[in-house]
């Protein structure tokens, strides 16, 4: 049987790295055994996310998304992905900057903006709950996707990877794990472990969750800089809709094919 070719971006935002696939004119099938087979860095290309870009059957759309991770699983909202999605389309279309894309987490709408950074509205918070897990304060935070987040002294040197086993045992699905360094009123340090994918340089829904769980608790301003090990995010809170909007950088890394 011959192979068929789908073409590709590689991308990231902030570290947060993605293949792209626009499957409006080409047709990718997404089973697990193919995206644990491109996920693989040292036997295919490598990514923490795939996002999948599809014809929208929603009204004033642009277009659909679908996000999966290197296991296989689907996942609901990927604010990184989401930024990288919308550069995509610009530079399809850059007579026009603005884009709504739908999917899992709902109609998402995003900015290019004039120093070529992307903003996307990633809604509001579904639920913030505050829980004590071995005897410290922690966040629950249902923000279409799943995140629990523990404040830290140090991030640089905390164990992310034991923390996570430690706390989030009873998520028996899994969980969003964020480890928070409180730098002062206006800026965080983060690390994320992402469900079915690991540690990222960058998590935009982690940041969001874990800047929208800090001012919950009267901790972090209205705009917050998110320094993660890939590089800087900005999420600010909108009073006006109580919407959270994340702004930050994307670039290409290169672009290819593969046989499938």
């Amino acid at each position: 049987m011959s192979k068929k070719r789908v073409l590709f971006e590689k991308m990231h935002g902030a570290g947060n790295d993605f293949i792209l696939i626009d499957n409006r004119n080409q047709n990718f099938i997404p089973d697990t055994v193919n995206i644990q087979n491109l996920a693989n860095r040292h036997t295919g290309i490598g990514f923490d996310q795939l996002l999948l870009i599809l014809d929208s059957d929603v009204a004033d759309c642009d277009a659909a998304y679908r996000f999966f991770n290197p296991d296989g699983s689907e996942a609901e909202q990927c604010g990184n992905g989401q930024r990288c999605i919308s550069r995509y389309l610009y530079d399809k279309n850059p007579n026009k900057n603005q884009f709504n894309v739908s999917g899992l987490a709902g109609i998402i709408g995003s900015q290019i903006n004039d120093d070529g950074s992307v903003t996307i509205n990633m809604g509001g918070i579904r639920s913030i709950d505050e829980q004590i897990i071995l005897k410290q304060t922690c966040f629950q935070v249902d923000f279409g996707n799943p995140h629990l987040i523990h404040i830290v002294d140090d991030t640089d040197t905390s164990n992310l990877n034991d923390l996570k086993l430690k706390f989030t045992k009873k998520h028996t699905n899994g969980i969003n794990f964020e480890i928070a360094e409180i730098l002062d009123d206006k800026s965080i340090k983060l690390r994320v472990y992402e469900r079915g994918t690991g540690e990222t340089q960058a998590c935009g829904s982690g940041a969001c969750a874990t800047v929208a769980a800090l001012q919950y608790a009267k901790k972090l301003t209205d705009k917050v800089k998110v320094i993660l090990p890939g590089g800087t995010l900005m999420v600010e809170y909108n009073h006006n809709d109580n919407n959270l909007y994340l702004t930050g950088p994307t670039a290409y890394v290169f672009n290819g094919e593969f046989l499938i």
